[in-house]
């Protein structure tokens, strides 16, 4: 069995498990925002449409503003207290998945609230502070480009590619947030910088800009947008095994896969499959993953890897 048929089996038994877990009413029960929220994606991607627009559709009636924000309650995101800070991150997974779903207008509604969230150097922050942050500014920046809104994903990249160069050398950490003297050195969470190789870092963090780049350079064939793509990987691979062995990486595995395919480079390929195999090792019995953890863990988990291991299957080259 090839590596690509091995991640969409595992992938499936992810999805088997999130389906199982409908209620007649197409809903997940009366669980909150954190275990709605990447479903419809990874449903969709999984090619369940039917089950993934009912299941946006609950999330919709249920936790949508009426000026197109996401909320499990008032002023309260979700079970999950990582969205306190990282308010924007569940809005752009529910606009991508209404977008590959073909629900539009709920797409663009929630854009068009996110977009408050677009700082003046056309970047995104995660909440109100008005703070540019990696892993928003490539959320975001994805969603303006499969909107088509190639110019604010053009400007979104381009901070991207100056918080590259921002990094100190040698690279011993690397800054995920700025302001206006550049990289906020005052930072000590590992959701805010990133130690470099370090276990158990939340690497998606850089691995989300590696992919939003590759994607945007396809667009856009512009030199700059490959080059920061290639050396955000390289970063990737500097950081070594403990990169690769932490279930932290998916979205590294992710971007990887398309550069690796883009480029052909063999190392992108590998970096991919060693994180994809790990994940792997990972699931649990039912098919979930983080089947230990509180509810909205698992479902968010297991519809996420599900998803990136979809992705990655499809991209690696043939």
């Amino acid at each position: 069995m090839s590596s690509a048929d091995r991640y969409e089996q595992a992938a499936r038994r992810g999805v088997d498990w999130l389906l199982a877990q409908l209620r007649p009413d197409g809903s997940y029960g009366e669980a909150d925002l954190a275990c709605y929220y990447k479903s419809p994606s990874a449903l969709g991607l999984a090619g369940y449409p039917r089950q993934a627009r009912r299941l946006l559709e609950v999330a919709v009636e249920r936790f949508r503003t009426g000026d197109g924000d996401f909320v499990t309650s008032p002023g309260v995101k979700s079970a999950n207290p990582i969205f306190g800070e990282f308010w924007s991150y569940p809005n752009g997974w529910l606009a991508l998945g209404a977008a590959r779903l073909g629900r539009l207008g709920v797409a663009y509604q929630a854009y068009a609230h996110l977009l408050k969230y677009r700082t003046p150097e056309g970047a995104f922050s995660a909440n109100d502070s008005g703070i540019p942050d990696a892993i928003s500014t490539a959320h975001l920046g994805y969603l303006a480009l499969t909107l088509g809104d190639v110019d604010t994903a053009a400007t979104a990249a381009e901070w991207l590619f100056h918080l590259l160069a921002a990094q100190p050398d040698p690279f011993a950490k690397f800054y995920l947030r700025t302001d206006e003297n550049g990289p906020r050195e005052s930072d000590e969470s590992p959701l805010h910088v990133l130690t470099t190789g370090a276990p158990d870092q939340p690497y998606f963090m850089i691995g989300y800009p590696l992919a939003f780049l590759i994607r945007l350079h396809q667009v856009s064939e512009h030199p700059n947008h490959l080059v920061a793509a290639q050396s955000y990987a390289e970063y990737a691979h500097l950081c070594g095994e403990n990169l690769i062995r932490t279930p932290f990486s998916h979205k590294v595995g992710w971007g990887a896969a398309i550069l690796a395919r883009h480029t052909g480079d063999q190392s992108h390929t590998a970096l991919a499959t060693g994180i994809a195999d790990h994940l792997l090792s990972l699931q649990g019995p039912d098919g979930n993953w983080s089947p230990d953890g509180p509810a909205h863990a698992t479902f968010d988990d297991t519809a996420e890897i599900a998803h990136w291991l979809l992705e990655i299957a499809a991209e690696l080259p043939t």
